[in-house]
């Protein structure tokens, strides 16, 4: 069977497809990853075949947004906005579309499966006429995703590809869609059509290990990791220095992945150990409190570890998952503008003294095991071919 899998530029939502990626391998299936050529390194470290596909018109978003220090108070709805009706949807798909088209001249896939906010493979999917899957990488998809929201866009694209118009967005989930969280964290996602909820299992780079020096901590550390978009944002170096000194006002081992140069922030305070990158799978393994920016893939591998979170969300997706997280007893939320030295400390000390946010991410953590496994997802996609 030839799978290709297809996610944007951006290691949350590739990260969302690796373990299934790599059941497909190891069950002997021919597997392809497709995303813009600026992702190639993270496909191929996880021992994964590339194929370059669209634009990664994701990081050029968000230089873009960096650039002013001071966004407009509306940048946010302004912003999501965008994502729904062009971002996602529009002429960035159709360019991976075609893309993927042309590798299907010499590569035909018998199944596509892609990321839930990447439309590009949903689009060449439906001409080469073959099954697609979602996998959830980006939270609230039966809302932030709206299909009735995205199909206008689409169906622009699928009459550029000369497909019949789909004004409902009804083809979006024509076959199956794996929700990588147990139903109860969001009821909405249940009603999406060919829903089935898996267990999201935390990939790991193959050779990764945490520095020698984790080994020598004597107390679980607070883990704190900013993606690779954070650095490009004007407004994100206080953030990331007030959650520093934060971390080192709150007296014990602290861990700040800041995806750049750590010599810029000088000498760590205190017990902080600054980093570049980490291993984030398993330094969670190792932490006793996440701090991250909301991202939905963050939060499914800090459920799975059954790790609290304290969540500074940064854009209009962060700020749903924050808000579900919030809901759920399962993190506390700090607002960017509400980032301080103090504010850090204060919140990650409440975290830590309320057993409530462990109990809550333990039951939450207990349903997630309940799941089927992704080699069952691997099962359901390997049906969908065999029946088409």
């Amino acid at each position: 069977m030839r799978v290709l899998f297809s996610a944007m530029a951006a290691a949350g939502h590739l990260r969302a497809l690796v373990p299934l990626a790599r059941a497909a391998l190891l069950a002997g299936h021919d597997v392809r990853v497709a995303t813009p050529g600026t992702a190639k390194a993270q496909v191929t470290a996880y021992g994964l075949e590339h194929l370059p596909a669209g634009r990664d018109w994701v990081g050029a978003d968000v230089r873009r947004v960096a650039r002013g220090s001071c966004p407009p108070p509306d940048q946010g709805q302004r912003r999501t906005r965008f994502l729904r009706t062009t971002g996602y949807p529009g002429p960035e798909a159709l360019r991976t579309a075609q893309d993927l088209l042309d590798h299907a001249r010499s590569w035909r896939p018998d199944v596509v499966v892609r990321e839930n906010a990447e439309f590009g493979a949903y689009l060449a999917a439906e001409v080469l006429d073959v099954p697609h899957v979602s996998v959830g990488a980006s939270g609230g998809s039966a809302a932030h995703l709206d299909p009735a929201v995205l199909a206008p866009a689409l169906d622009v694209n699928r009459s550029v590809l000369r497909l019949p118009p789909d004004p409902g967005g009804r083809r979006i989930h024509a076959y199956l869609h794996a929700n990588l969280m147990p139903g109860e964290y969001d009821p909405g996602e249940l009603a999406i059509p060919g829903v089935r909820c898996y267990r999201q299992e935390n990939p790991v780079l193959p050779g990764a290990r945490l520095p020698d020096w984790v080994a020598g901590l004597d107390e679980a550390p607070v883990l704190a990791v900013f993606g690779r978009p954070h650095p490009l944002d004007v407004s994100w170096r206080p953030v990331a220095e007030a959650v520093v000194a934060g971390l080192a006002a709150l007296g014990r081992p602290a861990i700040v992945a800041v995806g750049t140069d750590p010599a810029s922030f000088g000498k760590a305070p205190g017990r902080v150990r600054v980093v570049e990158r980490i291993p984030r799978s398993l330094a969670l393994e190792a932490a006793v409190l996440f701090v991250h920016h909301g991202g939905f893939t963050s939060v499914r591998e800090s459920v799975r570890c059954g790790v609290p979170m304290v969540v500074l969300p940064r854009c209009p997706a962060s700020l749903a998952n924050a808000a579900r997280c919030a809901e759920t007893g399962m993190a506390a939320v700090l607002p960017p503008d509400a980032v301080t030295r103090e504010s850090v400390r204060e919140v990650c000390a409440s975290v830590l003294s309320r057993p409530s946010y462990q109990e809550n991410i333990a039951r939450m953590r207990r349903r997630m095991l309940t799941l089927p496994p992704v080699t069952e997802l691997l099962t359901d996609v390997e049906r969908l071919v065999s029946s088409s």
